[in-house]
């Protein structure tokens, strides 16, 4: 990027150029520069840990406590950690591990934003992401991968897998994801047409201040600098905003549409919705007329905003099916399977690109889009509960024998078979309608149960079957294992978990002799495998040892430690 500006301020002056200037200002005050990599987010994170744990041990009173966590956090550029208790809140901000997961975050959101802003996101330099954030994310999903390759999990039964063979079973895999998805999908047209709906494709888009590159010349769009050049994540919000008021519209005029969403990017990263619903006929005018008020609610009268804010496209029966009217849409952002020429919204042919050593394709750029920004890319609008549908997949055959004809047909209708797919549509049915939402006949089990995170034990219910809506006392349980690691690969270390709970002081003598102890056993243990003890511990990682939450930042320490 620094050639490429270089390159760009010889050819044309730096005057054309001074709102990019702003932007490399602005670099240099943020809290890390723009091109740092694991090592620095490394050491951001260890620094931060510690100061809030010395705060922790200085300070009397919470408030006092989290007062200092909260400026630490702004000055980091991170959220600050939530909870329930202050006691849960400290125990995230003296761990090394929330602090490298919170700063890696808002650091690539930060990179990203500023390559918008200087031109490298465009069907011009790199469409959706920038070449060097699509990059970044591949490595880092590279990584992961890894991670969940080597660690290996055992059931009471003996089986053993590695995470990554579990994950590669459920929507992870984007095979099994746009399955689902497209199962889903027909599962509301076939609803639709047995009660004589109609399926509308829509496609909102933002207003150009949104847009931080303009479509047809690829220059920089003075709208967006006008407006504080907003991330796609404020696009987003804008436009979760259309929507709930739109849905508020529909809902006061007893209008129930259902159907799916997708969020995918423009060239430039602003994201657009694609949304296929179905209603009724007498309704569709409404429908469409509320979503075009609100759509051109903000901005409605500038160039073009009548004609591409929002677009309908009604659904021919005759001429094809909704579900394969959306298909191209699903696979083109999970995959690419069968998408053919893979164009954005506004017609520009994107195709496989070489960054570096890295080959990245249309489709995960518009993956590492949405990982980069935490942009929910598919939702479900309407129907029924998707909770229920996966509990019935975990209920054996016996269980639901005797079950009322809605569990034993809900759980017929969720089950696939080498010879039968399943059929949301039945399951639609047996729950009450696409718009029965979460009264249905068939309701999820939950059992309570006690749960020992990282940084609080809480009270949760946690999903064991499922119901029938008239008796909650009779439950059809669902089969379900319980996982254990079965080897550590590294020891695990991180910064020292505090005592702090809801009252306003420490018990200071009891909190050293801990850190002391795990200290000594940490040291010990780092002598016998001849490595580095670090200066920090969190005693209950030592005490527990087979609990190694952290295990991607304590490798990475690990390594870094004992480089050569």
């Amino acid at each position: 990027m620094g050639v490429a500006l270089s390159a760009l301020f010889a050819r044309d002056g730096i005057r054309k150029h001074l709102d990019k200037l702003d932007v490399l200002a602005e670099a240099e005050d943020a809290p890390l520069p723009l091109d740092a990599g694991d090592d620095a987010i490394y050491q951001a994170a260890d620094a931060a840990a510690r100061h809030c744990y010395a705060v922790s041990d200085r300070l009397m009173m919470v408030d006092a406590i989290l007062d200092a966590i909260r400026q630490e956090c702004g000055r980091r550029g991170v959220s600050e950690p939530q909870g329930e208790t202050n006691s849960e809140r400290i125990a995230r901000a003296v761990d090394r591990g929330w602090w490298m997961r919170a700063i890696r975050k808002a650091h690539a959101r930060r990179f990203e934003h500023a390559a918008i802003r200087l031109g490298f996101t465009s069907y011009r330099t790199g469409p959706y992401l920038s070449n060097e954030s699509a990059t970044r994310q591949a490595r880092r999903n590279t990584q992961n991968a890894k991670l969940l390759a080597s660690i290996e999990v055992q059931n009471e039964l003996g089986q053993t897998y590695s995470l990554a063979q579990l994950a590669a079973l459920g929507t992870g895999n984007k095979a099994i994801r746009r399955g689902e998805l497209m199962t889903r999908i027909r599962g509301f047209e076939e609803v639709a047409q047995d009660l004589r709906h109609v399926g509308v494709f829509a496609t909102l888009t933002c207003p150009s201040k949104y847009h931080g590159v303009l479509s047809a010349s690829g220059e920089a769009n003075p709208k967006y600098i006008a407006f504080g050049s907003p991330t796609p994540r404020d696009a987003q919000a804008y436009l979760v905003g259309v929507w709930a008021r739109t849905r508020a519209a529909l809902h006061r005029r007893g209008i129930h549409a259902y159907g799916f969403r997708i969020a995918e990017p423009h060239h430039d990263g602003c994201p657009h919705w694609h949304m296929l619903m179905f209603v009724a006929p007498e309704h569709q005018e409404t429908y469409e007329a509320i979503i075009r008020k609100h759509a051109l609610a903000e901005d409605g009268d500038e160039a073009g905003a009548e004609k591409n804010r929002v677009k309908f496209v009604s659904i021919d029966p005759g001429k094809g099916s909704a579900a394969g009217y959306i298909a191209k849409y699903v696979s083109k952002n999970i995959d690419g399977e069968s998408v053919g020429d893979h164009r954005t919204v506004d017609g520009y042919l994107v195709v496989t690109d070489l960054t570096g050593e890295q080959e990245i394709t249309p489709s995960q750029r518009v993956t590492y889009w949405s990982q980069t920004w935490g942009i929910r890319q598919f939702q479900q609008i309407g129907g029924a509960p998707i909770g229920v549908w996966r509990e019935l997949r975990r209920i054996q055959a016996e269980t639901v024998a005797n079950a009322p004809e809605a569990i034993k047909g809900a759980w017929e209708a969720a089950q696939r078979r080498d010879d039968v797919q399943a059929s949301f549509a039945d399951y639609l049915r047996t729950q009450g309608g696409p718009t029965v939402g979460r009264n249905g006949l068939v309701q999820l089990a939950k059992r309570l149960c006690s749960i020992e995170g990282r940084y609080a034990t809480y009270d949760a219910g946690k999903p064991c079957g499922v119901f029938h809506a008239k008796n909650e006392n009779k439950v059809y349980e669902s089969l379900r294992y319980v996982w254990t690691q079965k080897r550590l690969e590294a020891l695990a270390v991180a910064v020292p978990w505090t005592g702090v709970n809801n009252c306003t002081q420490f018990d200071y003598p009891d909190l050293q002799q801990r850190f002391k102890e795990s200290t000594d056993r940490l040291g010990a243990a780092a002598k016998n495998q001849k490595i580095s003890a670090p200066a920090w511990v969190d005693w209950p990682e030592v005490r527990r040892q087979a609990k190694q939450v952290e295990q991607d930042s304590n490798k990475f320490a690990w390594r870094r430690n004992n480089r050569g």
